[in-house]
């Protein structure tokens, strides 16, 4: 549940949700499609980053994501905010 009040917090919800479309469109992908999309991250920089987002579940109430199970009603859950961010950011280029 996303708790309002961190500028930080804020972005960081902001660009979620259209990195973790591209997850979940990842892991549906063929694996031969699957590397060569992550051919395309330094992946020392990938799992850096992940070792912090791990590093930092304690703080973030989910030290159990290990523990998640695959749902594809999470995944739509996802994706849908996913596109409402892209719609968002749509309208306020369109009224700039």
């Amino acid at each position: 549940m996303a708790v309002p009040g961190s500028p930080l917090g804020a972005e960081f919800e902001r660009r979620f949700y259209p990195f973790a479309d591209v997850v979940i469109r990842l892991a549906h992908a063929e694996p031969a499609e699957r590397k060569k999309a992550f051919q395309e991250v330094y992946g020392r920089h990938l799992g850096y980053v992940l070792k912090l987002l791990a590093g930092m579940a304690e703080e973030g109430d989910f030290t159990t994501w290990q523990d998640e199970a695959a749902s594809r009603n999470v995944e739509q859950q996802v994706q849908k905010r996913a596109t409402q961010h892209y719609a968002e950011r749509q309208a306020k280029q369109t009224y700039r």
